[in-house]
C-alpha cells in the first residue's frame, strides 16, 4: 500500500509516498516539496498547490494520506494561511478518494521517538534509520513528511 505524508505549508509544503506492507519494511518511494512564490495571488498558490498534490496522487498512486494537523502559532496570519491551505489539500485528497488520518505534531513526535518533546533532529535521525536512508540533501519540511507517513505505517501496523 501507498501512503502520502504531508507537511502542509503556504510556501513550502513537504511530500512524501512511502510504500509499505506486511512482508516488508517500508520503503520512500519519492519525496520533494510543492513551492509557490510570494509574488503571486494567495488564491493562486492555493491552486498551485492544489494541482501539485493532484500530480502526485495520480502518479504515484497512494491510497492513504498522513496529514499534520495544525497546531497553534502566535502568528494568527501564519496559522491561518496555514489552515487554510490544509483545507485545499484535504478537499483535493477527498475528491481523489484517498483515506485521510491527521496527527499532531506531538503525537508524531511520541509515535517515532518516544518523547512528545523531541527536537526536529531527533525525528530526522529516527526517520534516516528506519528507512535506511541514503544521505541526501533535504528540507525539513520534506523530512516531516516521511515522518508523517512512517507514523502512519506504524499506525496501520505495517512491517518496521
Amino acid at each position: 500500500m501507498r501512503i502520502l505524508g504531508i507537511d502542509p505549508g503556504y510556501q513550502r509544503t513537504g511530500y512524501a509516498v512511502l510504500e509499505a506492507s506486511r512482508e516488508e519494511k517500508p520503503s520512500l518511494v519519492e519525496s520533494g516539496v510543492f513551492q509557490t512564490s510570494a509574488d503571486e495571488p494567495f488564491p493562486r498558490r492555493l491552486q498551485q498547490m492544489r494541482d501539485a498534490a493532484r500530480e502526485v496522487v495520480e502518479r504515484l498512486q497512494p491510497v492513504e494520506l498522513a496529514l499534520e494537523e495544525l497546531y497553534w502559532s502566535k502568528n494568527v496570519k501564519t496559522a491561518i494561511a496555514v489552515a487554510q491551505a490544509r483545507g485545499v489539500l484535504l478537499l483535493a485528497a477527498s475528491e481523489l478518494g484517498l483515506e485521510v488520518a491527521e496527527y499532531s505534531p506531538t503525537v508524531l513526535k511520541l509515535g517515532l521517538t518516544g518523547s512528545g518533546d523531541a527536537g526536529k533532529d531527533q525525528v530526522k535521525y529516527i526517520v534516516k534509520q528506519m528507512l535506511k536512508l541514503p544521505e541526501a540533501r533535504r528540507l525539513d519540511d520534506e523530512y516531516d513528511a516521511i515522518a508523517l507517513a512512517l507514523l502512519h505505517a506504524i499506525q496501520k501496523g505495517f512491517m518496521l
